[in-house]
């Protein structure tokens, strides 16, 4: 979950930063960064969707993994090919981060659910969602200061997110086998 806090926000904060500067828009015949931020946000819902429903055949723990591993692998893709890949893909793995990065929140959110004992569940997921936000503070602050300093590179920092999410879910499912 917290890895997913990492990227989750500041992929939101830096995702309008990220069209403009990438120049994917020009080729398209597109100039409308708000507007095309708004719709590259909005697959998430899409991301969420088929999560959930995903999750009542292979489980949520599992959606959550390959989401996570889904936005990382997009966001890996797109910090070492944004110089060299055409504008049309680039917002096709744009699309797909932004679906995938949401898409797991629901997920985790389920998982931590069935991990408490009911008494304790609400301070539980409080306490959780502190700690995410929190995370996202410092994850905000750090990309986007790094995009200032050495622009669309910044996307390696978010891929911190979802490497940590996973070594933690594995490092936890292993425990628990």
């Amino acid at each position: 979950y917290f890895g997913h806090m990492w990227e989750l926000y500041a992929f939101w904060t830096i995702l309008p930063l990220f069209i403009a500067h990438s120049g994917i828009l020009k080729p398209l015949g597109l100039s409308n960064v708000p507007l095309a931020t708004f719709l590259i946000m909005a697959c998430g819902a899409v991301g969420c969707l088929l999560g959930g429903y995903w999750s009542k055949t292979y489980g949520s723990d599992r959606v959550a993994m390959g989401a996570l591993f889904l936005s990382g692998l997009s966001c890996l893709i797109f910090a070492l090919a944004w110089r060299y890949l055409p504008a049309w893909s680039l917002l096709i793995f744009l699309i797909v981060w932004s679906a995938s990065v949401i898409a797991d929140s629901p997920q985790f959110s389920a998982l931590a659910s069935v991990a408490c004992p009911p008494e304790k569940l609400g301070a539980a997921l409080s306490i959780q969602n502190s700690i995410g936000f929190a995370i996202t503070i410092v994850s905000i602050a750090s990309t986007t200061y790094a995009f200032d300093q050495v622009g669309l590179d910044s996307a390696w920092i978010l891929l911190l997110g979802p490497v940590l999410g996973i070594l933690g879910f594995y490092r936890t499912m292993s425990k628990t086998e």
